[in-house]
């Protein structure tokens, strides 16, 4: 028994009329009749009694017209339910971002967005490979990350250049380093290096080529600034982080002359079909690629 046989059937019934049910259907007299037919044969009964162009329903059709109606009725629901959600998710926008000065953009950028449009946002904080692997299997529609070549060379993605990440470190302020002008990285080989999070490993390579070091996470600013005090080190930290209320114990030089720093961008599937998600990549690309600094 097929959906089909069942809704040329109850068309037919309806009707009590082949030519008219297929006029509605928009398909053949003879096809809707050997569907019937065969469905007859199938339940082994015999659904219409004939009489000329005429036909009516025996007991046996009126109880297949009462089961009939009831099946189909519960597909439409079913079918209608599915196109619901399906509509539902096409206004929900799932965005992935990496830890980076978007931690600090994104409420703004949603705020702007849902404002103006009327899907809404769903962020979530990823590593870069969970946002590029969700990226190509549909779970996430935009995600905010580090360029890489491999992303720069994939055609099945839509990049947007955003913004440069660059980073700052502080020093005791009468350390000799303080007087230095744009001092290379190498000049910080010989001290001790705190951070208050984990830095992009992008980031940590870069250290560990050019100092063969590693950061030691401190976790909080009052413990950074005491370590400084104290001259045990110094502290590296991404541009838009910064100390509140620096004394004059403690002096911050800019790292942005120097390569560590990290480029972002927006990607999505080209074929990303859902609804606003070009007018948010826009929006992301007005709001971030004009910034390059955050001091």
């Amino acid at each position: 028994m097929e959906i089909k046989q069942l809704k040329y059937f109850v068309e037919v019934a309806k009707r009590e009329h082949i030519s008219e049910a297929a006029l509605e259907l928009n398909i053949a007299q003879s096809a809707i009749s050997r569907q019937i037919t065969l469905l007859e044969q199938e339940l082994q009964v015999t659904l219409f009694n004939r009489q000329g162009r005429n036909i009516h329903l025996t007991s046996q059709g009126k109880a297949l017209l009462t089961q009939a109606t009831q099946i189909l009725g519960q597909l439409d629901e079913t079918v209608a339910l599915f196109q619901k959600e399906k509509l539902k998710n096409a206004h929900i926008i799932n965005v992935g971002f990496e830890e980076s000065y978007i931690s600090k953009m994104i409420t703004s950028l949603i705020q702007s967005f849902e404002q103006n449009y009327e899907s809404t946002v769903m962020p979530t904080l990823m590593t870069t490979p969970e946002i590029i692997e969700k990226i190509h299997t549909g779970a996430l529609d935009i995600g905010l990350v580090e360029i890489t070549p491999e992303l720069q060379q994939d055609k099945r993605l839509s990049l947007k250049s955003l913004f440069e990440e660059t980073y700052h470190i502080y020093v005791p302020k009468d350390d000799a380093v303080a007087l230095a002008t744009q001092p290379p990285l190498s000049q910080f080989e010989k001290q001790m290096l705190y951070t208050l999070t984990p830095l992009a490993p992008s980031i940590e390579r870069k250290l560990k080529s050019t100092l063969k070091t590693s950061t030691n996470i401190v976790g909080t600013e009052l413990l950074a600034k005491y370590l400084l005090k104290q001259q045990r080190g110094y502290v590296i930290l991404p541009d838009y982080v910064t100390f509140n209320n620096v004394d004059q114990q403690i002096y911050d030089i800019s790292l942005a002359h120097t390569e560590l720093k990290r480029s972002f961008c927006a990607i999505a599937k080209k074929d990303n079909k859902k609804i606003d998600v070009l007018n948010l990549l826009n929006l992301i690309q007005q709001l971030l690629s004009k910034v390059s600094t955050y001091h």
